[in-house]
Parts: structure tokens; sequence; C-alpha cells
């Protein structure tokens, strides 16, 4: 196998771990809304003093997070398209 073909190997298991990373985030996601709905069942009238605001930042960070893998995807796929 020459050195070529390793590197594309080795993008390829970077990108297979950026894809079960973003996976990952996705249900982390989906978590922190089911959540986030059950926190305001506790109390309907005033879902501002059950919800935590950090809550919602860390669906930010986790948005974030996701947008920076598919950048990343991206990069690389264009990396080894360009090989």
């Amino acid at each position: 196998m020459s050195a070529l073909e390793e590197l594309v190997q080795a993008l390829g298991v970077v990108e297979q771990h950026l894809a079960d990373a973003g996976a990952h985030l996705g249900t982390g996601r989906t978590a922190l809304g089911e959540a986030e709905k059950a926190m305001i069942k506790l109390d309907p009238e005033h879902p501002e003093t059950v919800v935590p605001p950090s809550l919602h930042r860390a669906d930010d960070q986790i948005e974030r997070a996701q947008g920076a893998i598919e950048q990343l995807t991206n990069t690389l796929r264009d990396f080894a398209t360009q090989l």
C-alpha cells in the first residue's frame, strides 16, 4: 500500500469518527429537548422557573459543534478528492 493510499484510508477513518461524533451530538440534542419538555410540564405556567438557562446554552453549543463537524467533514472530503 502506498503512502497516498494510507493517507486516504486514514482520512476515511477520521471522517467516520466525525460522523459518529455528529450522531452522538444529535442524540444529546434530542435528549436535551426531551428534558426541557419534561421540566416544562412541572410548572407549565412558569417554565422559566424550572428550565435552567444553561440548557439553552448547551443546545447552542451542540448546534455549533454540529456545524464545525460538517465543515471539517467537507474539508476532509475536498482534500481527499484533490489527492
